[in-house]
């Protein structure tokens, strides 16, 4: 993507992105709405740009962060200072300033449980990686001392069914067993740093496990109550 010196917006409107908007939640195309202008740009030379964007969804701002590739070309035309030529070059690769919020059934959750993910989900949705990475594990020690002795094994099977379905790499699968589940501490510093990549990852692992600890076996417990009250309240009406 270019700013040129005149300062033609075209290039920006046809580099299209699509983020999960962190106002509506809803995976939405951006319209640019605010670009950077040329001339400050040179005249300041930052390692990263900024541009507001609409969300094509609600309408709401969106702001994105590039990192500025080059200002080759941009030099003083006859020595003049302010006579510009050239463009500024930015990275089709933005990073997201906010984050759309991550949600779960908390409600089915022991207390300390959804405390522990609660707060593992907003470091998530703020980006701070190596802090949801720490929650999750303290999550994962929560959910086994409300489990009791059986709690650890049920997510090492959560783990080694991630891994029979292929859909992490072995060097992933190692990453997230050493985060989950072999620290003492989700907060000792050796363990491995959080990637977006391996983020997305756990953060599916963990919800998945969450889901499979707790939520399912209540909402089966919900359905066999709401039908034992149908049948007897159709043996009193009968």
């Amino acid at each position: 993507m270019e700013i040129p010196l005149s300062n033609d917006p075209q290039s920006a409107f046809d580099t299209a992105f699509a983020v999960r908007c962190p106002h509506c939640g809803v995976q939405a195309g951006l319209s640019a709405v605010s670009i950077p202008r040329f001339e400050a740009l040179v005249r300041y030379r930052p390692t990263a740009v900024g541009i507001g964007y609409r969300c094509n969804s609600c309408g709401q701002p969106v702001f994105l962060r590039f990192d500025a590739v080059s200002y080759g070309g941009v030099l003083p035309v006859n020595g003049q200072p302010g006579k510009w030529h050239g463009s500024v070059r930015i990275a089709d690769n933005p990073v997201e300033i906010q984050h759309a919020s991550e949600d779960f059934e908390f409600k089915y959750l022991p207390a300390e449980v959804s405390d522990d993910f609660r707060e593992a989900l907003v470091c998530y949705s703020d980006g701070c990686l190596n802090a949801f990475a720490a929650m999750c594990r303290r999550s994962v020690q929560s959910a086994a001392t409300s489990l009791g002795v059986e709690g650890t094994t049920k997510v090492q099977n959560q783990l080694n069914d991630l891994k029979a379905t292929g859909a992490v790499d072995g060097e992933t699968f190692d990453v997230l067993w050493q985060v989950v589940l072999s620290g003492h501490d989700g907060a000792h510093p050796h363990l491995p740093k959080m990637t977006a990549e391996r983020a997305a990852v756990l953060l599916e692992l963990m919800k998945d496990t969450m889901y499979q600890l707790f939520v399912r076996q209540a909402k089966i417990k919900e359905a066999m109550a709401l039908r034992k009250g149908a049948a007897e309240a159709g043996k009193s009406t009968g």
